[in-house]
């Protein structure tokens, strides 16, 4: 039992390295906050436990709330070097608001047919192609030009989400003193849809020119691109400042999320230093690696009842709800009975 148990703990698994034109102007941010969690524990017969948990977490450099959660689980610890457990969580997520901007240039090249017989060489015009399908020869006529510079801003708002999850944490203990552990938990939510509102400003800047001019051989006479020929329209200006509500799709998310601690765990000490590592894989895109986050701290066991926990957590984010670093300061309590 102990070498499977300690062949489990060596089984880390690794993660796999990892449309909308608009671009986040807060994508790979680096940000600040306090976790709290605090927790109470039912041993049960049978090595049954029950759990009742609850976590608020701010960002933004401590500066605001961004998340609410409270779950409920069921352990069961067959044997010192194993645990099962199952889960649900319900989590408020919040989003702050969200800066995009599209910035683009698009050309429509347009053409028009010539007689083969008097047009059987084409070159090409300022990088616009001409061609010979072999019976109708095509020739530059023009193009269509658009410019857009838009700016997408969506309004702060709460998300909720249903969490459920089944876990297995294998356990070995070195030199009466060093607790090794890995937990791998598989993680199951479901985020309904939802509403919010946006406002888009900027402009889209339309040209249109008409056919160049062309010698009695078909040369082109006047014109370079986007120079010189008439314009058959432009350029005209659509007002994109707008405010709309648009629906956040609901979806799934599977994810398997793989932890291993060190922990010093000497009896007669009521100081328990921890160290962790843990991954988060999202096994509905093909094991992408959706975050890794690492932490170091300490447990203080008040009695045998009450536990405190402080810690430093850095977790790098890129999943479903953005792209970010944080640097979290952890407090935790716990409550066994």
């Amino acid at each position: 039992m102990k070498r499977f148990i300690f062949t489990l703990l060596l089984a880390l698994p690794v993660a796999a390295a990892a449309q909308d034109d608009y671009v986040s102007d807060d994508a790979g941010k680096t940000t600040g906050g306090l976790w709290t969690e605090v927790g109470a524990t039912k041993l049960l017969p049978h090595d049954v436990s029950l759990s009742l948990d609850a976590g608020f977490r701010t960002n933004e450099w401590f500066d605001e709330a961004s998340r609410f959660d409270v779950g409920l689980g069921l352990g069961w610890k067959p044997s010192k070097y194993l645990k099962f457990g199952v889960g649900y969580t319900f989590i408020m997520k919040h989003y702050p608001v969200e800066n995009a901007t599209k910035s683009s240039t698009e050309y429509e090249w347009k053409y028009r047919a010539a007689n083969a017989a008097e047009n059987t060489d084409f070159t090409e015009f300022m990088g616009a192609p001409t061609y010979n399908d072999g019976t109708t020869a095509y020739t530059y006529r023009g193009y269509n030009k658009e410019v857009k510079n838009y700016t997408r801003v969506t309004d702060a708002y709460w998300r909720a989400k249903h969490r459920f999850s089944v876990d297995a944490t294998g356990t070995y203990k070195f030199w009466k003193w060093l607790r090794l552990s890995l937990r791998e938990r598989y993680q199951f939510t479901i985020v309904p849809s939802k509403e919010v509102n946006r406002t888009r400003t900027g402009t889209k800047l339309t040209t249109k020119y008409r056919d160049p001019s062309y010698d009695a051989s078909g040369n082109l006479v006047d014109g370079a691109l986007g120079d010189s020929y008439d314009e058959v329209e432009g350029p005209t200006s659509e007002d994109a400042g707008e405010e709309t509500i648009k629906e956040k799709s609901s979806k799934t998310l599977h994810v398997l999320r793989s932890r291993l601690t060190l922990e010093v765990d000497k009896k007669g000490w009521m100081w328990s230093p921890f160290v962790y590592a843990e991954s988060f894989n999202n096994l509905g895109e093909s094991w992408h690696f959706d975050k890794f986050r690492v932490s170091a701290g300490v447990e203080y066991a008040v009695t045998k009842q009450h536990k405190l926990s402080a810690a430093y957590i850095f977790s790098h984010e890129n999943d479903d709800d953005g792209n970010e670093n944080i640097h979290a300061i952890s407090i935790g309590y716990k409550f066994k009975f």
